[in-house]
């Protein structure tokens, strides 16, 4: 009878010890859901993510630095009686305690958010509404593909969006009143990559030989912008001229760059021209009963 207990023990810490890490986190997550979501008679898993495992870069050295991060996808009906389809990460401690989640909020209520976008007439007028600009709303939520909220700014250069899903957004703002120059085109472009992939499925770093080309130029065109030292270039004149021509260089090849885009990530985005309209992206979260405030200064047009 002793061995048979002594077998018990030796059986069930092993199915206890031999339990991974995914497991641990995924236990974690849904005893975490299980007392933070407002129904949870409703909630539906759909699938996790691969679990990752993160330093804390602010204490390496540590043997508390390792935590885990883990994206979970659910369904959950929110206090509207919608079916809400949700993509939440989860932030855990080397204990498997849920730290935090991004976004804040997990139970599919809505927020909301407001703007404010203007540029500048001249510099002796100053700024202005810029009425009549576009602003969308994307979803970056892989099970949200399609969602989005659009917006036109008014007289008073304001736009509001009142009843947002929580969640991760990308916003766009296309200008009505100002035009942006090729290489500033391309600089916000390389910023929002990510955002742009996910969204419209267009891939910038499939231009890297060319990116990389103006980004040369650009690097060039400062250094020679900023040195003190004329007199290698044969007077002040000469240095204005040789920086002058890397400007237009790396205009020239922006503009090429801009032109050679698919026409239908231009449609989608109404990048209809490499002098076109100019445009203000942002990564928005929205949190659900929250307002977020955002704001858009295009300052001076190109053209």
């Amino acid at each position: 009878m002793k061995k048979i207990l002594i077998v018990i023990v030796i059986t069930i810490t092993f199915l206890s010890c031999s339990k991974s890490n995914t497991d641990k986190v995924q236990s974690s997550v849904n005893t975490y859901l299980k007392e933070k979501l407002k129904n949870y008679s409703s909630y539906k898993s759909i699938s996790f993510s691969p679990l990752d495992s993160i330093k804390d870069v602010n204490n390496q050295k540590s043997k508390d630095s390792l935590f885990y991060g883990i994206t979970h996808f659910y369904t959950i009906t929110n206090s509207d009686n919608e079916d809400i389809k949700m993509t939440v990460s989860f932030f855990l401690d080397k204990n498997f305690k849920v730290l935090k989640t991004y976004p804040e909020s997990i139970n599919g209520g809505y927020g909301s958010m407001t703007g404010n976008v203007f540029w500048k007439y001249n510099e002796f007028v100053g700024n202005r509404a810029d009425t009549g600009a576009e602003v969308v709303l994307y979803s970056t939520d892989t099970i949200r593909k399609g969602l989005k909220y659009t917006a036109k700014v008014d007289l008073q250069g304001k736009y509001k969006f009142d009843k947002v899903l929580s969640g991760n957004y990308f916003l766009v703002v296309r200008s009505e009143n100002t035009t942006e120059c090729p290489e500033d085109h391309i600089e916000m472009l390389g910023l929002y990559a990510n955002e742009l992939k996910v969204v419209f499925g267009f891939d910038l770093i499939k231009y890297k030989k060319q990116l990389d080309e103006i980004n040369k130029l650009h690097n060039l065109y400062l250094d020679i912008l900023i040195d003190e030292d004329s007199d290698k270039y044969g007077g002040i004149s000469n240095q204005i001229a040789k920086y002058s021509k890397l400007d237009n260089q790396v205009r020239d090849k922006s503009a090429k760059l801009i032109e050679s885009f698919p026409e239908d990530f231009k449609s989608k985005i109404k990048m209809y021209s490499s002098y076109g309209n100019s445009y203000d992206f942002s990564s928005i979260a929205i949190i659900e009963n929250k307002n977020i405030d955002e704001i858009s200064d295009f300052g001076l047009t190109c053209l």
